[in-house]
């Protein structure tokens, strides 16, 4: 779980406040930076299963080029009678877990296995030739293998192969990653539905878009003295570059009300307290929270009277698709009378 909480004050313009704490829509621009073109070293892995080149530890990263080696395997996935060399890396799991092969950076058209225990012609527990998965590779069809399963104390054997008789430099990155499945998030029986659809891509929020939609839009929340439980929807859409943000208006009438927001999402979820007593031309995040998918974030505030939002939205431009769930709670925000202030004294003579 990742999760932070700060009280901030800045003085920064609208625009410079919510670029800075990321509330906007839109993704950061990227500053591009030059560096070296990759070099590979050319570890190159083992001639077969008996003299596998062992993975000491995850995550591990070689390179190699497998050819004027020995074409020793072959596999179809879904292409059989491939002449191509190949090398074999060994890896003995230490628990059970689930683990990535990439081979999306490799400079051929490339193939990947694994074995289980030994050479087991035919059966091999995962197999890929052609991952469109892989971003941005240097030429197409690369292999990327996702969430297999490794049982502890035994023995994988991890195959760098090539469709047809192709060969060529590799790039072989393994890693560890979390099998325990897809997060989902239930909306409980006294949850309300936030109303609005998902996004998509050329989407436009004038549903509660905020000080970020033209013209500005809000969900106006009534005052309640239970916990306020809303069930939204949130993720990226055009390629990754707009994430859709939900605002949440708060009035606040008391002198000094103490407001505690929780949201628990699918995805990698923003939580921010906005100070919009200033309208959208002045406001500012006053705090925030991040958290993981399925891990919940929450902020606590004693807040001044005025309007303030509780903002939600992914905390990251990712693959979330725009129908990604979310649980918003909201307590303490109760309605307020005001009373004309009196002394203790005075209010003892209206009781005598």
């Amino acid at each position: 779980m990742r999760l932070v909480a700060i009280s901030v004050v800045i003085c920064l313009t609208a625009t410079a406040a919510g670029a800075a704490f990321g509330i906007d829509a839109s993704r950061p621009p990227k500053v591009d930076v030059e560096g070296p073109d990759p070099v590979f070293e050319f570890r190159d892995g083992g001639e077969t299963v008996d003299t596998a080149v062992p993975i000491p530890s995850l995550p591990f990263v070689d390179t190699g080029n497998t050819c004027g080696h020995v074409n020793d395997y072959d596999e179809g996935c879904p292409y059989f009678g491939s002449t191509s060399s190949d090398l074999v890396y060994s890896y003995v799991a230490p628990y059970d877990m689930c683990v990535d092969v990439s081979l999306c950076n490799s400079f051929y058209d490339t193939k990947v296995y694994i074995y289980e225990g030994g050479w087991t012609p035919g059966v091999p527990i995962a197999c890929n030739d052609d991952n469109f998965d892989c971003v941005d590779p240097p030429v197409t069809y690369t292999s990327l293998l996702e969430g297999v399963e490794f049982a502890g104390g035994e023995i994988y054997y991890v195959v760098v192969d090539g469709y047809g008789g192709q060969c060529g430099d590799y790039l072989l990155e393994i890693d560890e990653v979390d099998c325990s499945g897809p997060c989902v998030v239930e909306c409980p029986p006294d949850g309300i539905d936030e109303g609005e659809g998902p996004c998509y891509d050329g989407y436009e929020d004038h549903f509660n878009g905020g000080c970020g939609s033209n013209p500005v839009v809000f969900s106006e929340l009534s005052p309640s003295n239970e916990t306020i439980t809303i069930c939204g929807v949130s993720g990226n859409y055009d390629d990754n570059t707009f994430r859709e943000t939900d605002w949440y208006l708060l009035d606040l009438t008391c002198e000094l009300t103490t407001v505690a927001a929780c949201v628990t999402a699918e995805f990698e979820v923003s939580l921010v307290f906005i100070d919009l007593r200033e309208g959208c031309a002045g406001f500012y995040p006053y705090s925030f929270a991040m958290a993981d998918a399925c891990e919940t974030a929450c902020l606590t505030e004693t807040l001044p009277p005025g309007e303030w939002v509780v903002w939600v939205s992914t905390a990251v431009w990712d693959n979330y698709p725009c129908d990604s769930d979310y649980v918003l709670t909201i307590d303490g925000y109760d309605s307020c009378v005001p009373v004309e202030k009196a002394s203790w004294g005075t209010i003892k003579k209206i009781y005598r």
